[in-house]
Order: C-alpha cells, then sequence, then structure tokens
C-alpha cells in the first residue's frame, strides 16, 4: 500500500474514535448530574457546589458547569438562603406528570369498569402517543353485538371522538400541522379529512366538553367520549363508549353521553 493509501485511511478512522469519546463524556456528565439530583434528594436540604464538589469527587469546573446547566432548565433553583441549591420546579412538573400516570392507569381502569358496567357498552381509555390516538386499556361490552377493539391499537386522531379531544390542547398552528402530517382515510372512508374543519370540530368538542363519531371509523358503530383533564388543565386521555350504531339513536346517545361526560370528571377529580 502506497504512505498516500495510509494516510487516507486515518480520517476514516477518526471520527468513530472521536464519536466513543463524545459518547462516552456526554453518559459521564448525564451521570454526574443525576448524581447531584440525587445527591440534594438524600440530603433532603439544600446543598453548595462545594458539598457537590467534595461528596461526588467532580472537578470544580464541570460541577460549575453542571450546575449552571441544570439552572438554567430549572431543574435546580437557589434555596434563598445563603448559597444552597435545591431542586427545582421541573422536577415537581415531572413527579406530577408520573403521579398522573399512575393514577391514570389505577384509577382509569376502576372507572371504566364502572362505566362497562352502568352501559353494558364497550368503555376504552385513550391516550396521544406519537400524535395518534392509543387505546391504553378496554372494559369488553356485556351487551349483545358489542364492539370489539384492542388494547395498544394505533390510528389518527381523524378516526374517532376520543383523538380529536386528545389534540385539543394544541394551538391552530400545532393542531394544523399534526392533521397535516397524521390524517388519513378510514376503512369506511367516511373520516373527516379536511384540516380546516377538523380543527373547528375539535374546537367545538373541547367547549362542549364531549365528542361523538358515527361510522367513521367501523362500519355501523360509533363512540361518544369526553376528555379526561389533569389538574393544570390539560386533556391528558380521553374516555369513551363504543356501541353499535342502533343503540346510538338520540335519546340513548344523550345518556351514555352523560354517562361518559360524569365518568370522566370523577377520573379528572382524581388527577388533581
Amino acid at each position: 500500500m502506497l504512505p498516500s493509501d495510509k494516510r487516507a485511511l486515518k480520517p476514516m478512522q477518526e471520527p468513530d474514535a472521536a464519536a466513543g469519546e463524545e459518547e462516552n463524556t456526554g453518559s459521564r456528565s448525564v451521570r454526574r448530574a443525576l448524581d447531584i439530583l440525587e445527591l440534594i434528594l438524600k440530603h433532603n436540604q439544600p446543598v453548595t457546589v462545594a458539598q457537590i464538589i467534595g461528596e461526588l469527587s467532580i472537578p470544580k469546573s464541570t460541577a460549575y458547569e453542571l450546575v449552571r446547566t441544570l439552572s438554567d432548565g430549572d431543574y435546580l433553583e437557589p434555596s434563598g438562603k445563603g448559597s444552597g441549591l435545591f431542586l427545582g420546579r421541573r422536577l415537581f412538573e415531572l413527579g406530577m406528570a408520573y403521579k398522573s400516570h399512575v393514577d391514570l392507569l389505577r384509577d382509569g381502569s376502576r372507572i371504566a369498569e364502572e362505566l362497562r358496567d352502568e352501559t353494558g357498552e364497550t368503555v376504552q381509555l385513550s391516550v396521544l402517543e406519537n400524535n395518534l390516538m392509543m387505546v391504553l386499556f378496554k372494559e369488553e361490552g356485556i351487551r349483545p353485538l358489542r364492539i370489539i377493539s384492542n388494547v395498544g391499537s394505533r390510528v389518527p386522531v381523524n378516526w374517532a371522538a376520543a383523538g380529536r379531544l386528545l389534540v385539543s390542547d394544541l394551538d391552530d398552528k400545532g393542531l394544523a400541522k399534526l392533521l397535516t402530517d397524521t390524517v388519513r382515510q378510514s376503512p369506511t372512508g367516511k373520516a373527516i379529512l379536511d384540516v380546516k374543519k377538523l380543527i373547528g370540530q375539535i374546537r367545538k368538542f373541547r367547549r362542549q366538553g364531549y365528542a361523538t363519531e358515527l361510522n367513521e371509523a367501523n362500519e355501523h358503530a360509533g363512540c361518544v367520549a369526553a376528555p379526561v383533564i389533569d389538574g393544570s388543565g390539560r386533556c391528558i386521555a380521553a374516555l369513551s363508549i363504543v356501541a353499535p350504531e342502533q343503540r346510538l339513536a338520540k335519546s340513548n346517545r344523550d345518556q351514555l353521553i352523560a354517562s361518559v361526560i360524569a365518568a370522566a370528571e370523577k377520573l379528572s377529580r382524581r388527577l388533581v
């Protein structure tokens, strides 16, 4: 091999080594940042940068850089007493989000079962995942001609009443982008595809506190849904009743709407 060939190989090898070094450095920084948070949690009181340096054996310049980064992201904040630092509001928000998720699964399954027993229809709780509506769990209906749905299934939000509620907190610009990227026609060929019309419908559904859909996702079937609202006022899930179209005539539909709204409000209160 010619010398020039050897030199040509070197640039191809160096990026991998550099990438590995960068990855190791990044992982070490993340670990040290977590160590700082865990140190404060262990002490359960504000700590100083000097304590962080001493107890975690972190270089002084690295400690100050990590503290600055965590403070900029509101993961740390001054304690108000001397130079101590304590856990910031962002960690509180993350903790509340975790609590809401745990409560949603625990209380949601119980309330969904109660709603199924009350109406006899299939009840499901859905959330937004990767801009699609996902069925988180369901209680199978006990009436004849019940509708079968699959836990974990994901569909575009324009197919379902619950899906339209799940995106109702987005502003018009964000909503238009999500819908433009995700809408597609349903198996029945009856799903709404016009983004402007969908946005108007979504706003109406959120204002009135419930959503309805008939034959858009499944032939001869529909659903009524209500939003599950967390302590910050956001819709984090939607509770829905799925039924054959003959049981969604106006008189029975109004009764189902009242039931799903009451159940969703009950679950929402558990999340506050």
